[in-house]
């Protein structure tokens, strides 16, 4: 190759670099801008309505206190159920 060769070479290969990385640059980079453009409408839409319903919603205290019972009760009658076997374990592992 001669060095006229060369030097076209490199600028080839140096152009082909410089339009990648803009390309990329540019959808990396201004595309987002850009979509945001198009969405903003829609977001602040969005953002207005969401803001109308309450924040966190109220607890329903006794309703939690219920089920926490009923799981209490269902550990008893489990509990109750099982506590033969577990005892008989017990004695045949020599606890």
């Amino acid at each position: 190759m001669s060095a006229v060769q060369n030097k076209s070479t490199l600028r080839i290969v140096t152009a082909s670099f410089i339009a990648g990385a803009g390309g990329m640059l540019f959808l990396g980079l201004l595309a987002p801008v850009v979509m945001k453009g198009g969405l903003s409408i829609r977001d602040a839409w969005a953002a207005t309505v969401e803001h109308q319903a309450p924040v966190i919603e109220p607890l329903d205290v006794a309703a939690i206190q219920a089920q926490l019972a009923d799981a209490e009760r269902n550990m008893d009658t489990t509990r109750a159920a099982t506590d033969s076997a577990i005892a008989r374990l017990d004695q045949l592992s020599g606890r």
